[in-house]
């Protein structure tokens, strides 16, 4: 299984509170461990609010996904990824739609 990780942090607070980019990629690397995942790259968005998803790095996520050139997606936190149910929504219908190709 291919998997990209993609890790988020908006906030020097957050790095006190154990979410910092280190720490998340941290997990990421060690679930695709337990998971046999050939992890191929982890996306960072430094400096970037999860209130909507026009983040650089989750565009180029987006991309990979989309394109079929990966099998999973790792994170951290769900809250890495998007706080807004919509935006899980809209991610989650994407990447199934690409899977049933």
């Amino acid at each position: 299984m291919k998997a990209i990780g993609y890790v988020r942090g908006s906030t020097d607070r957050q790095a006190e509170l154990g979410v910092s980019l280190g720490a998340q990629e941290a997990k990421i690397r060690a679930m695709a461990t337990v998971q046999g995942a050939e992890l191929l790259e982890v996306i960072v968005d430094g400096g970037e609010s999860a209130k909507n998803l026009n983040r650089p790095g989750l565009q180029r996520l987006l991309t990979l996904v989309n394109g079929g050139r990966v099998n999973a997606v790792i994170i951290a936190k769900l809250d890495r990824l998007t706080r807004s149910v919509k935006d899980l929504c809209s991610f989650w219908n994407s990447s199934r739609s690409v899977a049933s190709r």
